[in-house]
Order: C-alpha cells, then structure tokens, then sequence
C-alpha cells in the first residue's frame, strides 16, 4: 500500500538557550521589516520578555497587542487583525504559550481571506511553554456566546520559523509549565493510538513520551535547571511533529470541550482525561498502548498486552498526581448539568477527524468517570 507523509511548512526550528536574539536574523531572513507582536496581559506585564523583544526588534517592531486570552475568544481576534492594518504589519511574532500562537494563526488565516491568495503573512512563533501549537497549521478559536471551541486550519497558517529558548521558559508559573508538559504528553499518545499511524510520528511520540518521562519532574525540581527544560521544550517538539499526518482520536477532542465551556487550560483538561481515556480505548489500542508502556520503561516481554495496558495507565495517572494538578473536572468548575451538553459537542468534533470513538452515552459515561 502506498502511503504519504505530509510535512508542515513549518521552514526552521531555533533551539538552546539564548535562540531569542535570532529573532531579528528570522525577520531579515523572511524580508520582512514590521512585525506585530502578539501575546498576553502577564507575559507582557509581569515581566520584562516582551519589552526586551521589542528593544530587539527596534525598528522591525511595528507594535505589541497583549489582549490575546486562554483559549483564544473570537474578539480577541478581531481586535488584533484590526491592529495588524493599523499599523501595516507584515509579519507576526507570536510570544507565550498556546492562545498567542493560536491567535497568531488565525489572525493570519483572516488576513489571507481578504486577499492574500498565494501566502498567508509570515509568523514567528516564541513559546514560553509546553503546548507545542507553534509546531503545526491548526488553530482553535471560542465563541464566546456558545463557548463552543471550532478547530480552523490552513497549512499555509503554520509559523515560518518557531524559537524554543530555554531562558524565557523562567517565569512561566510552576503549575501551567506542568500542565502544558501533560499537553505535550497527550499529544505523543494521542498519535501513538492513532487510527492513521505512521511510522516517523511513532518514533518521535515514544522519544517525547521518554524525555518528557525523565525532564519534566527535574525542570520542576530544579527550576534552573535550563538543560531540563530544553529537553522538555525538544520533548514537546517531537510530541506533536506529525501530527497532522495522524491527527487526534479522543482526548484532545474532550480537552477542546472541555476547556472551552468551563474556561480551562488544555494543559489542565490533559491531567484529567488521559488516564480515563487510556483505559476507555485499551481494547481497541492494545498494541499502541504497548509502545506507551515500552517508553515509559515498562516492562513488556513475556506479559499480557491487557495487562501492559492497564499498567501503562496506571502509571500515567501516577505520574499525573505527582505532579500536583487538577485530576478531577469538578475541581476545575465544571458544571455536573452541563456533562451531556459536552459529550454531543465531542460527537461533532470527532466527525471532523473521521474518527467516532463510541456513542454520545459511551462518551457521557466517560465525562462522569472523569467528573
């Protein structure tokens, strides 16, 4: 059977500590001489990154947009492809974690509808966490009336270049650095168990499951520690690398949903949903959730591929809770009433990657374990 593997235009990855001073080199390498920074109220606020970004820029910095919020709210938007014509932006420099990225790209995709056909306006990704959104085209963006988050993609929205630089990882807060790294490690199970497997992506999945496994509990032991949290950075990197070839079965969709009505980080909803959804899909992943246990140094020869399985989950869910963050939904505000409201949107989202993963009472059940 002949097959394809498709690569994100994704055109250089920047990795090690002090890769923020290249950020100039990237915007004269691509031509471009003003960019649009986009980011958050704290980055920009409690610390002094973004303001050493602009100095960096000098005359290339066309302006700082720090409205982007969680989940990335449709005005949010609007407000900064507004900005992006004032001020004549030519490019986009996404700084901070999964919203500004994914806000960078939409904003891009809407510049591109008003008529740019050939090439949507080139980004510059810089993440201060783990989410890894800068590695691929997909965008998710709320609405804020039905707090129902749509997923928008284009490959021509995916950054031209991405800047993993340890240093500016150091004053992202303890608990959303632990959240994002579980993001990253349901990115690499997510395509593990993929019903579209590929090969590259297997490898590179068990490779972040391995050094997120070992760097992430030492990047919070020692916070100083900038070799740890490259590894987790380059974790987070081959988690998702691919992912657009597999795409996503079941946990990511929940976490879409999930996050969106009740305003919780995807970082959060992948603490929660994991181990449940590991369990709910071992007997139509067996094999894949061998590959999980082998990376997480479990022991598989000679063993049941049952009870590999459930001892794979068993330790994801105890990495998990030593990790010290939400396991349940209700501890994160979600609504008791609102569980079937959730399950159906779920259904939709699943028809989007051609993917049912059982019926919405299956689905409803699987939210009540997770309540």
């Amino acid at each position: 059977m002949i097959r394809e593997y498709k690569f994100p235009m994704l055109e250089k990855v920047i990795f090690g500590v002090g890769a923020l001073e290249k950020a100039t080199e990237e915007m004269d390498r691509l031509g471009k001489k003003r960019a649009l920074i986009l980011t958050g109220h704290s980055l920009s606020t409690r610390t002094d990154l973004v303001k050493k970004l602009e100095t960096l820029l000098g005359e290339r910095w066309a302006g700082t947009n720090n409205g982007i919020r969680q989940h990335v709210p449709s005005q949010t938007v609007t407000a900064a492809v507004a900005q992006a014509r004032e001020v004549q932006a030519d490019s986009i420099i996404a700084f901070g974690g999964g919203s500004p990225i994914d806000a960078a790209k939409i904003v891009a995709m809407e510049l591109l509808q008003e008529g740019q056909p050939q090439e949507a306006m080139p980004q510059i990704a810089i993440s201060t966490t783990l989410s890894a959104g800068e590695f691929t085209p997909f965008a998710g963006i709320t609405d804020e009336d039905t707090r129902v988050k749509g997923l928008r993609t284009d490959p021509r929205i995916c950054p031209k270049t991405v800047i993993l630089d340890p240093e500016v990882t150091l004053p992202t807060p303890k608990q959303l650095w632990t959240a994002t790294g579980m993001k990253a490690l349901d990115h690499a199970i997510e395509a593990i168990w993929s019903v579209n497997p590929q090969p590259v992506t297997d490898a590179l999945a068990m490779e972040a499951i391995r050094k997120l496994h070992r760097s992430l509990p030492l990047s919070l032991a020692e916070p100083d520690n900038l070799e740890a949290r490259g590894e987790c950075q380059v974790a987070a990197w081959l988690s998702i690398f691919g992912l657009t070839n597999v795409g996503v079965r079941l946990s990511h969709i929940f976490g879409h949903q999930i996050g969106a009505r009740w305003d919780v980080p995807h970082g959060v909803t992948s603490c929660i949903t994991i181990p449940h959804c590991m369990r709910f899909l071992a007997s139509q992943t067996l094999k894949q959730q061998g590959m999980i246990a082998e990376a997480l140094g479990i022991q598989t020869n000679g063993r049941s591929p049952e009870v590999v399985a459930a001892e794979a989950a068993d330790t994801v869910e105890a990495f998990i809770r030593s990790l010290d963050v939400p396991t349940r939904l209700r501890d994160v505000g979600a609504i008791e009433e609102e569980l079937p409201i959730v399950a159906e949107e779920v259904i939709k989202e699943s028809s989007l990657w051609h993917n049912q993963q059982g019926g919405e009472e299956a689905l409803l059940g699987l939210l009540r374990q997770m309540w």
